[in-house]
């Protein structure tokens, strides 16, 4: 399977270590996230008009338009940072401060690509991606939904239908 590329997983670390320090939750109150489902925007890079919006839970594959690909959420990381020397990923905190999800592309069955889909950054393409995600809106059964601060997001969560 290959893996996004480094660079595209570098640049949204040094973004997201610009973000301000989220509060931390004191650890006896802290419980784990239930993530419920990922509202998700997929782009392709060849095919500039093409766009589809699905809802995705954690570990269910889903089709991605009407085409060969399909994706599945395969890790949630409810407060996404990375330490840029190791390349290991982690949660600042239990909280959706900063949340992200790995997604496994597959094309006819067979893996294709890996890709991050994160809350508040635009989608991005990995060297040799073809598709790319952004996370719009996240659903829990235990704590209250997030909806993305990231312009691009909130022009697609307009022009939804009511």
């Amino acid at each position: 399977m290959r893996v996004q590329g480094m660079a595209g997983i570098v640049l949204a670390g040094l973004l997201l270590g610009a973000a301000p320090a989220p509060t931390q939750a004191p650890a006896a109150t802290a419980v784990k996230l239930k993530m419920k489902t990922v509202d998700l925007h997929v782009f392709h890079r060849v095919f500039p008009g093409f766009h589809d919006r699905v809802d995705a839970a954690l570990n269910h594959e889903f089709r991605i338009g009407d085409t060969e690909y399909t994706g599945t959420v395969i890790r949630f990381v409810p407060d996404f940072t990375m330490d840029l020397k190791t390349g290991k990923i982690q949660s600042r905190s239990p909280e959706p401060n900063n949340p992200a999800f790995r997604i496994v592309v597959r094309k006819n069955g067979t893996p294709e690509d890996t890709s991050w889909a994160f809350l508040n950054l635009p989608p991005h393409y990995g060297q040799r991606s073809l598709i790319a995600f952004l996370a719009v809106r996240v659903t829990f059964e235990n704590h209250e939904a997030v909806v993305s601060r990231d312009t691009l997001a909130q022009r697609l969560l307009e022009a939804e239908p009511r």
